[in-house]
């Protein structure tokens, strides 16, 4: 059962509107859909750091948001809830839209995915107050899968802060962009596992046969070398460096 429109109060909504769902479904949802709005509110307006309330409405699951007094300015609310409303619409034409990074396109993907398991397409909609809404197609895994996943291979190598060490079924590393701040999968064998481990929130710089995008964008490499950066403590001061020349 839809949400009865006039009953939304909130600035942007989530309805799902099926007769069941699960926790898990849910709570999926929930997680992604406040990942997007975040990810989207930040890029429209990065000054600002807006606290989200959240309501859910009553009989079919509807998640609204609506952020706390002085969080926006009411033309930045504005700019938000239509940036959030025309990229879900954009993203179902097969494009990237201007206000959506690669992390508010893999929450919106997430949304989606969440209730992949049905044997019909969810009936998910996000709403711009109680005046317009988008639906949440499944074209959009597509689009997402075409912006976001590797289209080729070539040796190379990518810079970051090495981050998130994990030994689940394989090792495995990621390096954060320092730029903006994108994850990038590094995997690697057993032997460079303690160079891993003494390079944990350092700069790095990881060689090897690198993943890319369509646009160039690195995903993930499997490694062949790790070079540490040396930290601010290792750089030698002016001073003795001038002490060694004079010498």
């Amino acid at each position: 059962m839809a949400i009865d429109s006039r009953n939304i109060d909130t600035d942007i909504t989530l309805e799902l509107d099926e007769d069941e769902i699960t926790v898990s479904e849910f709570s999926t949802a929930l997680e992604h859909f406040l990942g997007l709005v975040r990810e989207v509110s930040k890029a429209v307006a990065p000054r600002r750091k807006p606290v989200w309330l959240v309501k859910i409405y009553p009989g079919s699951a509807g998640i609204g948001f609506y952020p706390k007094a002085g969080g926006f300015g009411a033309d930045e609310l504005a700019l938000v809830r239509n940036a959030v409303l025309s990229g879900i619409e954009i993203l179902d034409q097969g494009k990237r839209p201007a206000h959506y990074t690669d992390r508010a396109i893999e929450h919106a993907r997430a949304i989606t995915n969440a209730f992949k398991s049905r044997q019909r397409p969810a009936r998910l909609r996000i709403w711009d107050r109680n005046e317009k809404a988008a639906p949440l197609k499944p074209a959009i895994l597509d689009t997402a899968a075409h912006i976001l996943e590797a289209h080729y291979e070539d040796e190379g190598s990518v810079e970051g802060t090495l981050e998130v060490l994990s030994g689940h079924g394989k090792f495995e590393v990621q390096v954060y962009d320092p730029l903006d701040g994108r994850a990038i999968k590094c995997e690697l064998d057993q032997a460079y596992l303690r160079i891993a481990l003494d390079a944990f929130m350092k700069r790095v710089e990881v060689f090897g046969k690198v993943r890319y995008r369509r646009d160039g964008m690195p995903v993930s490499v499997r490694v062949e070398r790790i070079e540490v950066f040396p930290g601010r403590d290792e750089i030698p001061l002016l001073e003795d460096v001038k002490g060694v020349l004079r010498d």
